[in-house]
């Protein structure tokens, strides 16, 4: 049986969580008045040990459109909103055997008053944030690697205002050929809100995703730990892909921006390093790059580039000790004079919304993402954010 509805997933730090639940009424007295305690929500995964049940908390019951939008009459639909948290209410799982994110086999039983029970699956994902992207992109570099992309275009692009361009390259568990992996696995969606575009008056958002994983530097070896410092086998085919973007759209070729985190931290240093006059800046947020071998003579180039290094003390998956502040002393030898560094002592909820134990939820020292998605790496004053928008060559 096809149920009519819509199961509401939304960006966080931790990644997605289905936040609503939307119903269209079958039968339904609407002269009546109703209380969310006459609604119940049950939410079936299936992972590697079977299938598992939660059943969640309904916050709020009210009447909306098809899309959940609360409306001030009553129609044909119902939203349920649904409580959320780190630990509660993600269709997202990490699969440690093949290192990806991916959809749970996911399903949602509604149970309204009367009777009506409604039944929604992965199929019925309604994603609001990302309803002005673009998640059709593919291309094949001439290399023949195979890349899928999302992409942003602001409204305000045009011949005679070109817009910077922003491109993000995604960690390691958010490899594969579906986009909204890349977009949800971490809060990328903020790039695309209205926080992040108003500061960047309008900006193009490029989210390139290998089938892979960046730091892979041969055909058959897809091992992070392995590369030590060697070009990723994606870097002429990547950059092929953002030239192309570049040429395709209202691009300010002077103000092109990269940056990623963890493997794509990697990816953003081996552009810079090949490419060091292409980009007007780069932000690695807890980069993966191996410096050890690297040469004084492949740094030199970027010594004024403008570069906003972002990591955490207590990463334990990408150690600072042996990734950024080697890098970090290497560019101080060769005098960079634009490198900016927030090296937070942990990562931690700063919303004031999650809570472990009395204190601010934790989140694994390599998260240190969610600091540059709430744009709360500020230098002198001035946020991450900010500085991307000045930046140009």
């Amino acid at each position: 049986m096809e149920y009519e509805g819509k199961l509401v997933v939304e960006g966080f730090d931790w990644g997605p969580a289905v936040t609503k639940v939307v119903v269209l009424l079958n039968y339904f007295d609407k002269t009546r008045n109703f209380d969310k305690t006459e609604f119940a929500v049950r939410e079936y995964i299936t992972t590697e040990k079977g299938k598992e049940f939660k059943d969640r908390v309904i916050t709020d019951v009210y009447y909306s459109d098809e899309f959940g939008n609360r409306i001030d009459y009553k129609g044909d639909y119902i939203s349920m909103e649904l409580k959320y948290d780190p630990n509660e209410g993600s269709p997202m799982y990490y699969d440690f055997s093949t290192g990806f994110n991916k959809w749970h086999d996911y399903l949602v039983v509604a149970k309204l008053l009367g009777g009506q029970e409604t039944h929604l699956t992965n199929g019925k994902f309604y994603f609001p944030e990302v309803q002005g992207v673009d998640l059709r992109g593919e291309f094949v570099g001439a290399e023949g690697h195979s890349l899928t992309y999302a992409s942003y275009k602001p409204a305000n692009a045009s011949e005679e205002n070109r817009r910077p361009l922003v491109v993000w390259l995604h960690g390691m568990g958010e490899g594969g050929i579906d986009p909204l992996i890349t977009l949800y696995g971490n809060k990328v969606t903020s790039l695309f809100g209205e926080v992040f575009q108003n500061i960047m008056g309008g900006a193009y958002v490029l989210t390139p995703q290998t089938p892979t994983l960046w730091l892979q530097y041969e055909d058959n070896v897809a091992s992070w730990q392995k590369n030590k410092g060697q070009d990723s086998i994606f870097l002429k085919d990547l950059k092929e892909l953002i030239d192309e973007f570049a040429d395709k759209n209202y691009v300010d070729k002077k103000r092109i921006i990269v940056g990623g985190c963890s493997n794509g931290g990697f990816m953003t240093m081996d552009l810079i390093l090949n490419y060091p006059d292409y980009f007007a800046a780069a932000f690695p947020v807890c980069e993966a790059f191996y410096p050890k071998k690297l040469k004084k003579d492949r740094l030199l180039p970027l010594k004024d580039m403008p570069i906003w290094f972002v990591y955490a003390k207590n990463d334990f998956t990408v150690p600072p000790f042996k990734y950024e502040r080697p890098l970090l002393k290497m560019f101080n030898k060769i005098g960079a004079s634009n490198i900016i560094v927030s090296e937070f002592d942990d990562v931690h909820d700063t919303s004031g919304k999650y809570e472990k134990d009395g204190k601010p939820y934790q989140y694994f020292g390599h998260f240190s993402w969610i600091y540059f998605f709430n744009n709360e790496c500020v230098n002198n004053g001035v946020s991450i954010w900010k500085w991307m928008s000045e930046k140009t060559k």
